[in-house]
């Protein structure tokens, strides 16, 4: 199998299994908040904060084990690869146990500084201590993955998470109807994780059988190169966190736990919206390891040009899609109650689609080739801009200005790594922006603008109020869906953008989604 049919295998899995993580919490969310409420749903939200902010402090050394075992495994040298694995998976395990026991004994002091209301203070405590269960098993366990992705068997992974997400989102509806509440949430979560761990680990043997781990692998040689590239991503992963966490906490301890909420369902269509771009990124890594391991650099610098092109393609419709009708959206989701979120969505969605068709590209190939100095600057540009700006706009403004706060630090950030990816790869920077970045966003904003008339003209002559029913909500997202998609690709079919080798491309992956009794 060529390296392309293994990308969309691998894709095609991939985004099936990510099709329904994304459903499932989109279908839950409702109903949790239903259940427990919005001051406890906060508080889940801000639990899974603060883990993050404890998976800041291993230096990012996973960051490095795509590279090291892709190069040590396609030079078919077992041994370093063998002192890769077992020095990651050993310095995982101490750390995570360390961190694991300080966690659980510093409980009282973060129910201390979090506000949280007194009669739900104990709730937090536990809940808490729960989840580091989850914590451990996820850092601890978190190489087998990484060995799968390595070998191109993406797919098993995929699976494995398909049919355990399943099993979760079973699990949490009947827990939350018994009245378990949010202890059935992160039981559920748990346990379904520690399932999944079980079989991705018996899996990686499996197709990795000359794999060998043990205390007596553990090498100080594979700890340096492992640190060397890992302390040059700890200050991009911090960002990252940033991005997604850093306002959440600062809206728990300046504002109020409904704001929390605000944030975080606007961030989950946002989140909703990178879904289906970052089916995509998440290939690349893998594949560019690979290519640099073979040392095919021509290979290389056409897959910068490739990958901002298919990004590009993918994401500015439906971008400026969720851009342009975020308010009917959030209502069709969850009803009336969340037009602030809205707001936030609108504004965390221009700063994304900076973030993809600038930053993506570079930092989905660079670093895996052995180049992570690049992300390391965007990273703390990221973090300062966003720990500042956040704090005062937040201070000042509350929930919106944490949106305008990350989206600020999100585009200036960005727009630095495409400088540096477009230099790296020797291209011209205004060539990349003229020719591959802005015909698609322009083709989506006349796209949109035209989904837009026919929604006001339509709900304007027959007095149509969306607001009234979630059921004329859905359809009409659909109809207006179906109508930029049209209209967008007859604008980029007239203008030619794809070339004959991109078209080829797209039609091996979408022949991946036709059954096979049609096929015949």
């Amino acid at each position: 199998m060529s390296l392309s049919e293994k990308v969309i295998k691998n894709t095609y899995y991939y985004f099936f299994s990510q099709v329904i993580s994304l459903l499932m919490p989109l279908f839950l969310t409702p109903f949790i908040i239903m259940k427990i409420g919005d001051t406890q749903f906060g508080i889940y939200t801000l639990i899974l904060g603060v883990l993050g902010t404890f998976g800041l402090l291993d230096l990012s050394l996973s960051t490095s084990f795509i590279k090291f075992i892709s190069e040590y495994f396609h030079k078919n040298n077992i041994e370093r690869l063998n002192n890769t694995v077992s020095t990651g998976f050993y310095i995982y395990l101490f750390f995570t146990i360390i961190l694991t026991i300080i966690a659980f004994f510093s409980t009282d002091y973060l129910a201390s500084v979090i506000n949280i209301p007194a009669d739900l203070t104990d709730t937090f405590k536990n809940t808490f201590r729960i989840s580091l269960l989850i914590f451990f098993l996820s850092n601890a366990f978190g190489i087998f993955s990484t060995v799968l992705i390595v070998l191109q068997k993406m797919y098993i992974t995929s699976i494995i998470n398909v049919i355990f997400g399943l099993l979760n989102f079973i699990s949490v509806i009947i827990l939350l109807n018994y009245g378990f509440g949010l202890y059935g949430i992160i039981w559920s979560q748990a346990i379904t994780m520690a399932a999944g761990i079980l079989f991705t680990v018996i899996y990686s043997y499996r197709s990795l059988p000359q794999m060998k781990i043990s205390l007596s692998r553990f090498s100080k040689i594979s700890l340096k190169e492992m640190s060397v590239f890992g302390l040059q991503m700890q200050i991009s992963k911090m960002a990252t966190f940033a991005s997604d966490k850093f306002d959440e906490l600062l809206l728990g301890v300046f504002t109020s736990l409904n704001n929390v909420t605000l944030f975080n369902v606007g961030n989950r269509i946002v989140r909703f919206g990178k879904f289906f771009p970052s089916q995509f990124i998440v290939q690349i890594a893998p594949v560019a390891a690979e290519l640099k391991s073979k040392e095919e650099e021509e290979k290389l610098n056409s897959l910068m040009s490739d990958m901002t092109k298919y990004l590009v393609v993918i994401t500015s419709p439906l971008f400026v899609y969720i851009f342009i009708f975020s308010q009917l959206i959030i209502f069709t989701w969850l009803g009336e109650g969340y037009e602030t979120a809205s707001l936030i969505v609108k504004i965390l969605i221009a700063g994304q689609l900076a973030n993809i068709a600038l930053s993506a590209p570079g930092n989905s190939i660079i670093p895996n080739i052995g180049q992570p100095k690049y992300q390391m600057y965007e990273g703390l540009i990221h973090l300062l801009l966003n720990v500042s700006v956040s704090y005062f706009l937040i201070r000042q403004f509350g929930v919106i200005g944490a949106a305008y706060g990350n989206t600020i630090a999100t585009v200036i950030a960005s727009a630095y790594v495409f400088i540096v990816s477009v230099k790296f790869f020797g291209k011209n920077i205004f060539d990349i922006l003229k020719s591959i970045i802005l015909p698609p966003v322009i083709y989506s904003f006349i796209s949109g603008a035209a989904g837009y008339l026919v929604y006001y003209i339509v709900t304007s002559s027959f007095n149509m109020n969306t607001g009234g029913s979630r059921f004329y909500g859905i359809i009409f997202l659909l109809i207006l869906a179906l109508i930029v998609f049209i209209i967008y690709s007859l604008l980029m079919y007239k203008s030619k953008y794809l070339n004959e080798k991109d078209t080829g491309i797209l039609k091996k992956f979408l022949y991946k989604f036709i059954p096979s009794s049609f096929k015949q």
